[in-house]
């Protein structure tokens, strides 16, 4: 942990003195009665630019341009240290234009953005080990569809073994939503195990009026409820992982263009060439 606490460290102080130095700079020029704004914008554009190439180094991992972690690092830091960078390019009033106030707001929404993907891909990847296995998300709706199948075949070996139907009265009344449906869109947006501990407390509470045959079906029932439970929770956490990346990277690209644009009108209305 020293590694990576020494790492935030470095990292982080180089960004505050980079941010320093670009503070005192700016506020140089306003004394000299300069307008910062040009340089201010063009150091905040070709943040953004470097931000955005990122995604595409991880595109093509073959070329020695540098390991995917040093990448990851400066990403995060030139990220960070853009945001005092706009700061000092918007100063403290919402713009008034339209473009203006559409580019502030694409900056505001791409940078809160980076900011919960950095939660996200930070907790995520420690949540889903707790959990167990790993899944491949393209291969989990057929997964589950398997466990659904295997719980329906359990289920059925059982009533023809003992010709009792306690298992299967409570099979198809409490379970078979469970292994048939899809979760609930709030699942998605916070996975919990209530469901899956409150089917296995009905499922104790049942054991007592089962046969020795439903016993042991029961017993495998245990185990496919706690897989279809981990499968959804991988499927869940894996989607939101997917969707804020498709999101940030959709963001970045619209900001990148919203932003060149924002210059070239900018030094047309200044009397600049174009």
């Amino acid at each position: 942990m020293s590694f990576f606490v020494r790492r935030r460290t470095r990292n982080g102080g180089a960004t505050l003195v980079a941010l320093a130095v670009v503070w005192l700079w700016v506020r140089a020029q306003e004394r000299n009665l300069a307008s910062p704004a040009f340089a201010t914008g063009y150091l905040l554009l070709a943040a953004v630019i470097f931000l955005a190439i990122y995604n595409i180094r991880k595109k093509l991992p073959f070329l020695p341009l540098g390991s995917s972690a040093a990448w990851l690092q400066w990403h995060l830091y030139v990220g960070l240290g853009s945001v005092g960078v706009f700061a000092l390019h918007a100063r403290s009033a919402w713009p008034n234009g339209a473009l203006e106030g559409f580019l502030a707001a694409v900056y505001l929404l791409t940078a809160a953005s980076g900011l919960a993907g950095l939660y996200f891909t930070r907790t995520i990847p420690a949540q889903l080990a707790r959990v167990g296995g790993e899944f491949i998300y393209e291969r989990i709706p057929a997964l589950r569809r398997q466990v659904g199948q295997q719980a329906g075949e359990v289920v059925l070996a059982a009533v023809a073994d003992s010709g009792a139907t306690t298992l299967a009265d409570f099979y198809a009344h409490r379970l078979f939503g469970f292994f048939e449906r899809p979760r609930g869109s709030w699942y998605f947006v916070r996975p919990s195990t209530v469901r899956r501990r409150a089917l296995m407390r009905e499922m104790q509470d049942t054991r007592r009026y089962l046969s020795d045959p439903e016993l042991s079906a029961c017993e495998r029932l245990f185990s496919l409820v706690r897989r279809k439970d981990d499968l959804d929770f991988h499927e869940a956490r894996q989607k939101l992982l997917k969707l804020w990346l498709f999101l940030h990277i959709g963001l970045t690209y619209v900001l990148v263009i919203a932003a060149i644009l924002h210059g070239v009108l900018a030094h047309a209305f200044d009397g600049g060439a174009v």
